[in-house]
């Protein structure tokens, strides 16, 4: 399929989010469109795939003008978009999430077989083997991405969007979904590939089209790039190291400490400090208990074994409201789901947090929450209309930002980071840096945890990697190459 937008524009109100946009994407081609969050690029697919309309221009397919009023229209055409939240009925089987309203019938009778006989054709083209009657809940994040591209292909999509498809991957995932997308290419298909992780882009894709601020920039052959020629584009000027100089700070009083943790299942015999002014980082793939710990340190969850002290002293943390009290915060690997209300607003996010700094006998001091808001979004250089935008309507990089913004604003003393980084651009994660290196000067404990090996070899100060549960290694993070780490988290000596 040949894909041509041309002079797309788009406003929401007085904003313009899209102005002139040209956008085309050949046959047999893996297609990367990329940008800063807030750069246009959801917008964007949002009116290809027929959720917006544009307020001018034009969509052509294979030469043939077409306007898209709903999802339905797109889909006509062959075209299918796997978005970044998964969109599974996870209490169903894998069959009837494959088949979800486009259900094999005649005369209101579902063909079962003939939904098996095409399931298993379209998975056995894939290479991937599941279980058509296994609830999806049971399937890895992984499995869960291969059966959302596995749904496109029984619609017979001939355009393929994926929208960071690999945030929630392992290095072993990541690998079989470029497997199976080199695949997709040679059956024809052509395929939009949404990513801020650019190391994936000069893997995968063939051409590159670059937005910024709701214009285009360039587009180009993938193989006449480089790494800053990319960066420079989508920023507008040279981002510099992305990691900026650590501080030197001396390492104080410890704060927190875990004594031979073990939660059945999850982890075994965990033990660490983190003290003043340090980033401990921890390592390893996904299901080996780095968010389980977490969540127990953070009283989310109870642990089955070990001990836990907060200055010096034992802490039960059964509960939130303990952790929290304390002075602990945690910024979850989740933020859609877990840290943030998405219809509410910015002061509304930074209110539920902090009750107790801006209410008095059960009255809002409305002035204590702007001054408080203010402080704490100007902190983490938040971009946004008003205090009463949309969380809905910030991009993934300002939205992880208010979740930073409220937790910041608990003056907590340990921070936990759980994948921070996760879906922003890279001028939004050099941000993010330059602020936990200022936690770090205001002798904060901070805790990153990281799928992202180079992130932590540029914070932290030192890495605890996870294998199967347990602590593998415990390493300064001096002169330490990612190749040693990942040979820990494969469970190597």
């Amino acid at each position: 399929m040949k894909l041509e937008l041309k002079k797309i524009c788009k406003s929401f109100g007085p904003v313009e989010v899209l102005h002139n946009v040209d956008f085309h994407v050949n046959d047999n081609e893996v297609h990367a469109l990329i940008g800063e969050n807030g750069a246009g690029k959801s917008t964007l697919v949002k009116i290809l795939t027929g959720i917006e309309t544009c307020n001018s221009g034009k969509i052509l397919i294979d030469g043939i003008e077409h306007k898209f009023n709903n999802v339905l229209d797109s889909e006509a055409i062959g075209i299918a978009i796997v978005n970044q939240e998964l969109n599974l009925f996870t209490d169903m089987t894998v069959l009837e999430n494959l088949f979800i309203c486009k259900e094999s019938s005649k005369l209101g009778i579902i063909n079962k077989k003939a939904q098996i006989e095409i399931a298993n054709r379209t998975l056995k083209r894939l290479g991937i083997k599941v279980d058509l009657n296994q609830p999806v809940s049971d399937l890895s994040i992984g499995m869960q991405q291969m059966l959302e591209i596995s749904k496109s292909l029984i619609l017979d999509a001939k355009l393929i969007v994926l929208d960071e498809p690999t945030s929630a991957l392992t290095n072993i995932e990541i690998g079989n979904l470029f497997r199976v997308l080199n695949l997709l290419k040679k059956d024809g298909k052509s395929i939009i590939y949404i990513s801020h992780r650019l190391n994936e882009i000069f893997e995968l894709c063939d051409t590159i089209t670059i937005l910024r601020d709701g214009n285009f920039v360039l587009r180009d052959r993938v193989k006449n790039m480089s790494f800053d020629d990319v960066v420079k584009n989508m920023v507008g000027y040279d981002l510099g190291n992305l990691y900026p100089p650590k501080p030197d700070v001396k390492i104080g009083n410890v704060l927190l400490e875990a004594r031979n943790l073990s939660k059945e299942n999850q982890f075994k015999d965990v033990s660490f400090k983190v003290h003043e002014g340090e980033i401990i980082g921890f390592a390893g793939l996904m299901g080996f208990g780095r968010t389980e710990i977490m969540n127990v340190l953070f009283g989310v969850e109870n642990r089955d074994a070990g001990e836990i002290l907060f200055k010096d002293k034992l802490v039960k943390l059964s509960n939130v409201q303990h952790a929290k009290k304390l002075g602990i915060g945690y910024v979850t690997e989740n933020r859609k789901e877990e840290g943030l209300f998405l219809d509410s607003n910015i002061k509304q996010n930074i209110l539920y947090n902090n009750l107790d700094k801006v209410c008095k006998q059960f009255i809002i001091n409305k002035n204590l929450l702007e001054n408080l808001t203010n402080e704490f979004t100007q902190l983490v250089n938040l971009k946004f209309r008003d205090l009463d935008q949309l969380i809905s309507e910030l991009s993934g990089g300002n939205q992880q930002k208010v979740v930073l913004a409220k937790w910041l604003a608990t003056n907590p003393t340990v921070l936990i980071l759980d994948e921070p980084t996760r879906g922003i651009d890279v001028n939004s994660k050099k941000q993010i840096y330059e602020l936990i290196f200022k936690l770090k000067e205001m002798n904060l404990g901070v805790i990153l945890v990281s799928s992202e090996l180079v992130e932590l070899l540029g914070v932290a100060d030192k890495i605890y990697v996870m294998c199967e549960g347990q602590i593998k290694a415990e390493i300064e993070n001096k002169d330490v190459s990612d190749e040693l780490i990942m040979k820990y988290m494969m469970g190597g000596n």
